[in-house]
């Protein structure tokens, strides 16, 4: 088996999916991280892929592969089904943070299956087929929301509201996916559709405004708190203190700064050295970002 990027999704409305909601449509999450793909090797391997490439342990995207290399029994799960099913490509999204970040904060850095294609006859798998698959063996996928008869533009968005319940802690999730299994658009490509939230559209203009300031002033430390550090991550610290005294204190500030700051580079340090190219940091203002962003999010 080889290598296939995960076709793109477009939005609803335009002229890649007239014609996508006749029929019976299927809503599902659409979740703000990173897409992944896993499939069989040739050699009886598994490989690994990102949107765009295929990965390897030096050449991974955000720690996706290095992640079931090393947890051997996520691994074995998946290499047992692709072994029973060769022609599959199962993808999903790797959850870790872009736009959103409000996930909660067992729900980081895991993969969350949203489809699987069939390379044998060119089609996805139908939800409930690969959910009792996965079901099976305990893997983590994207729900369904609604399964919907001939639905209007209108129909849909109703179902937006929904989209805070899976996996956000706050607010409302980046959208909702639209698959129709028997539809393939004028062009003759199968393709799927997507609406976005007002919160998503909102949170992305908000980083990409943050992002072009940064830039502009060659702020690099700016940057990476921007994109690494997340409000879950700060208060899964904060966490961890209040149960070691029993509850928060006010003294308890300049912990919770330093154990943010020293986790948030153990658990970054590499993807930050990859996506910016060796950057030269200044890591007291890098610091002192991240101690900003600390007691923004716990309201100092």
């Amino acid at each position: 088996m080889f290598y296939k990027s995960y076709q793109h999704i477009e939005k609803l409305g335009t002229s890649e999916t007239e014609g996508i909601l006749k029929g019976e449509v299927h809503l599902s999450y659409k979740i703000d991280g990173s897409n992944g793909c896993i499939y069989l090797k040739d050699n009886g391997e598994l490989g690994f892929g990102s949107r765009k490439r295929e990965l390897s342990i030096t050449e991974d995207n955000m720690g996706f592969m290095a992640s079931f290399v090393t947890d051997k029994s996520l691994y074995s799960k998946f290499e047992e089904i692709l072994k029973k099913n060769p022609n599959f490509i199962i993808y999903g999204e790797w959850l870790v943070p872009v736009t959103i970040k409000r996930y909660g904060k067992d729900a980081w850095r895991k993969f969350y299956v949203f489809d699987v294609f069939n390379n044998e006859d060119g089609t996805y798998l139908p939800f409930n087929t690969y959910k009792e698959m996965l079901d099976e063996y305990g893997l983590l996928y994207i729900p369904e929301i609604a399964v919907l008869n001939n639905p209007s533009e209108e129909d849909i968005k109703e179902y937006l509201d929904k989209t805070g319940e899976f996996l956000i802690t706050e607010g409302l999730g980046e959208g909702i996916v639209i698959k129709n299994y028997d539809y393939k658009n004028k062009y003759g490509r199968r393709t799927w559709a997507k609406i976005l939230t007002e919160d998503f559209k909102k949170n992305k203009k908000e980083l990409r405004e943050r992002n072009h300031i940064a830039k502009k002033e060659g702020d690099i430390e700016l940057l990476i708190v921007n994109y690494y550090l997340t409000s879950e991550h700060v208060l899964k610290e904060k966490y961890k203190i209040e149960e070691k005294y029993g509850g928060w204190s006010s003294k308890n500030i300049f912990e919770l700064l330093n154990r943010v700051y020293d986790e948030f580079l153990k658990d970054n340090f590499e993807l930050i050295l990859k996506k910016y190219k060796d950057p030269t940091i200044n890591f007291k203002l890098l610091r002192q970002y991240s101690n900003d962003f600390v007691k923004e999010t716990i309201g100092l």
